[in-house]
């Protein structure tokens, strides 16, 4: 999801945690981060968390909760001509969070296959 908020845009980055033992511990956590670099307004926070409660909220066996990771400046790549630059960002902002996580190996061709019919 991308906000744009008196032009400039903020992100969600969405990690689902799917927990070892799924029936005694009520389910997946998924983690959302706002990702920004300016404090949004508060209507632009709140239609955010609607956003975050319409599509996690009724998850069956799932829990969900959201923090803010603020960034010193916009993400900004040459697109359509370097995605993986949207790799390498979202690898950084894993690193930020300290979660153990290696992003598989990308080609710039497997963007290709996305849509956003």
């Amino acid at each position: 999801m991308v906000l744009s908020d008196d032009e400039r845009s903020a992100f969600l980055l969405v990690l689902e945690e799917r927990l070892e033992d799924f029936d005694s511990q009520g389910g997946n956590h998924i983690s959302v981060y706002l990702v920004t670099h300016f404090e949004l307004s508060d209507q632009s926070y709140k239609d955010v968390l609607s956003f975050n409660d319409d599509l996690l909220g009724m998850k069956h066996n799932c829990s969900y909760s959201m923090d803010i990771l603020s960034v010193k400046e916009e993400f900004d790549f040459d697109f359509p001509f370097d995605m993986l630059a949207i790799k390498r960002y979202i690898q950084e902002l894993i690193n930020m969070l300290g979660i153990n996580l290696t992003l598989p190996e990308m080609k710039e061709r497997d963007f290709d296959k996305l849509s956003q019919d």
